[in-house]
């Protein structure tokens, strides 16, 4: 017989490529238009489902589907992944990352969250039309599916759980094999138990791969899925006696894809310029550099009470809070970028922003740019706007620079079919945008966007737009890129542009990238880099003229019923009042150390004393091992942080008015004052290299970074 269609459906991870603390929640995804705010908020860590997960037993599971695929054809096997936040997604689905889990959920509300996402219909739909499907699901999970769901006789169903569960996969009309796994059979196969649903797959897809009759005799006979698993441990005894255990897997923090890696790399400044090509400068060169900033409703109380952490009673959020360049002298940007799926995500926001103008509601008198914000719908098929519907937006609204419409060919939609589709749908929207702009009498200035997935595919899109006639070309989809990936694409680009064409580059803000762009033709960027790193992560929180970077103290209020706190209190730890008397003596503590009154040592165990809770494993299990390890690093970078007193050095508005609050991580007022302060830095770095940059177009010689002031200050230099 043909080989039998197969599905597999698995279990989202707790571990993902990306983990940005300001990851979805379960409220986001249970507010459609807050969920779409969120996810364009975290748009440079979308991907697709496949790739988001690297779990152990995703990992596997995914080494073994490429394997039947490689063998048997890409069609092969299809994997739908059930996630506790979107519910049943196929692997191709982009997603944002996420915090939530039907792990630690009550019986209840598993099922009333998995009615609330409809994981019972969405499964009975997906299985239509396969012959052989598997089951990798833990507990909850396979309590989510609520089974049975309407199969025929002639399919069969692999069910790979827990010997608790295994009553649950029942009622089904398909032939059924349920194989029950144990911590002993994880020791049987040499593998941990968190992984061996994944693992057992692999395996299975091993022998698949080289007996072709394999699959098709599983089909009509399940219960031959175990002969594979008795082979496999017999060649793995063979061929690695010396293994008795699998290696721990990694962290969930560290558990990154190669890609993951390289972008954070890039992200990381270097103590070194990226050289310059030997190739002359762009003709554009004399038009200049500037930076744009996205507008992401980033605005604080200016009334906020940090001493006693109250907002101001009666407030109105838009219009009594304040944005960076209401607080500084200057803005710290050339200009702003809005994009329209910001304006859209509040009817109430749009309808205000309608009434006073762009430029009334952001309060900001310089330029701005506006985008049709395409990360909020690179799902779709098609871009759900029109060029006339976008053309009268722009200009209504008052903005000073137009995007075209375009579609992001990135991850998943960078396949061969799916990216032509796009790259012609962009170029189309490029050019019937701008016919429209010349015949309607439109006064802001028009961008054509270039959409890519090669440096000839980028160029060539570059190209196209200046014979249209645009003298403002932007280049998408490539935030996530890595400086040589981007450099690559410039150089390609260069000839082409002339000397009246600005160039500008969406998401992409890297001050050691700054003279090679600026010298293949980059006239602008935009990115909100500096501000997020105030929240996202550990260690680069708090940044420095010098280029130096610091963490925050981390003092989360214990009332506001965080999910770090929720945590801690759900699995026992501690209770309610020893933690809120953690957290006021680590507040107090700091606030002493910068008046003076309180020593280095006793601050910092002060802060290490409720930091060392706030990293519990989702089991509420505490390896004592992992946690002395946390300690150690979290001392190191709080010591650091405490010996320079960074804030206590730096002049900005923001470091002047709030002292020592700059630096403690805890609250939109807090953690957003810190990235104006970061933005700040940016800027003056910015403008600073800028300055020093020379343009070899008046000295005739070939242009180096060799005459730029180190990005890295000498020690002791603030």
């Amino acid at each position: 017989m043909p080989h039998p269609r197969v599905l597999v459906v698995t279990s989202c991870t707790g571990e993902k490529c990306a983990k940005p603390e300001n990851q979805l929640t379960l409220a986001d995804f249970k507010d459609p238009e807050q969920l779409q705010r969120r996810e364009a908020e975290l748009a440079e860590f979308v991907c697709a489902a496949g790739k988001m997960y690297t779990g152990m037993q995703h990992l596997r599971l995914m080494e073994g589907v490429q394997l039947l695929r490689q063998s048997l054809g890409q069609d092969a096997v299809d994997v739908a992944i059930l996630s506790a936040g979107y519910g049943l997604v196929e692997e191709n689905r982009a997603i944002a990352p996420y915090e939530v889990t039907f792990n630690g959920m009550k019986g209840y509300e598993v099922d009333s969250w998995a009615q609330h996402l409809n994981v019972h219909e969405a499964l009975e739909q997906a299985v239509q039309g396969y012959d052989l499907i598997f089951l990798l699901l833990g507990d909850n999970y396979l309590r989510a599916i609520k089974l049975p769901v309407e199969t025929k006789p002639n399919q069969t169903i692999i069910a790979l759980t827990s010997q608790g569960s295994a009553k649950l996969v029942k009622g089904l009309s398909a032939k059924t094999f349920v194989l029950p796994l144990t911590n002993q059979d994880a020791q049987k196969y040499s593998y941990g138990l968190v992984g061996l649903k994944g693992f057992l797959f692999k395996r299975f897809a091993e022998t698949a791969s080289k007996d072709s009759d394999w699959l098709p005799k599983v089909y009509q006979t399940p219960e031959l899925f175990t002969e594979t698993l008795v082979q496999a441990i017999a060649q793995l005894e063979l061929a690695l006696p010396e293994v008795v255990a699998q290696p721990k897997p990694a962290k969930a923090s560290k558990a990154k894809t190669a890609k993951t890696l390289e972008v954070e790399d890039e992200d990381v400044e270097d103590s070194e310029f990226l050289p310059i090509p030997e190739v002359p400068a762009a003709a554009n060169l004399h038009l200049g550099m500037q930076y744009f900033i996205p507008e992401w409703d980033d605005h604080v109380d200016p009334g906020y009470d940090f001493l006693n952490n109250r907002l101001t009673p009666g407030r109105d959020p838009y219009a009594d809070e304040v944005y960076a360049h209401q607080i500084y002298p200057t803005p710290n940007y050339d200009g702003i970028l809005v994009s329209k799926v910001v304006v859209d995500s509040s009817k109430k926001k749009r309808a205000r922003v309608e009434i006073v103008g762009i430029h009334n509601f952001i309060r900001f008198p310089g330029k701005v740019m506006g985008d049709c914000g395409a990360f909020g719908y690179i799902k779709e098929d098609v871009p759900p706007y029109n060029t006339t519907e976008i053309l009268d937006y722009y200009q209504n609204l008052g903005f000073d620079f137009g995007v075209s419409i375009d579609h992001l060919i990135v991850g998943p939609f960078a396949q061969p079919g799916i990216r032509e589709r796009r790259y012609e749908l962009t170029k189309r929207n490029a050019q019937d945008f701008l016919k429209k702009h010349q015949m309607g009498g439109y006064t802001f200035t028009p961008i054509g966007v270039a959409q890519g997935w090669s440096p000839e595919t980028y160029a060539e899109a570059v190209k196209d737009n200046i014979s249209m006639g645009y003298d403002y070309i932007a280049l998408g989809g490539l935030a996530r890129a890595t400086s040589k990936e981007i450099i690559s694409i410039l150089a390609e680009i260069r000839p082409h542009l002339t000397d009246k064409t600005r160039l500008h580059l969406f998401g992409v803000a890297r001050i050691n990238a700054i003279p090679v762009f600026r010298h293949l033709g980059v006239t602008s960027f935009d990115s909100a880099s500096p501000l997020r790193r105030a929240w996202l992560g550990s260690g680069a929180n708090y940044h420095t003229l010098t280029s130096k970077m610091y963490t925050a103290a981390r003092i989360p209020p214990v009332d506001s019923h965080g999910v770090r706190i929720k945590r801690l209190l759900e699995a026992g730890v501690s209770d309610q009042d020893t933690l809120r008397g953690m957290e006021q003596s680590a507040l107090k503590a700091l606030r002493e150390f910068d008046a003076g009154t309180l020593g280095l040592e006793a601050t910092l165990e002060a802060l290490l004393t409720y930091d060392e809770l706030l990293e519990l494993p989702r089991d509420g299990k505490v390896d004592p091992i992992d946690q002395a390890k946390r300690r150690v690093k979290h001392e190191r970078m709080y010591r650091d942080l405490l010996q320079d007193k960074p804030w206590k050095n730096c002049n900005c508005v923001i470091c002047e008015e709030i002292g020592v609050e700059v630096i403690i991580f805890r609250g939109n007022d807090r953690n957003r004052r810190r990235g104006f302060h970061n933005t700040y830095v940016f800027y003056k770095r910015f403008q600073e290299l800028l300055r020093q940059l020379k343009d070899p177009l008046t000295n005739g010689s070939q242009p180096s970074t060799d005459n730029l002031a180190p990005l890295v200050a000498p020690d002791g230099v603030v």
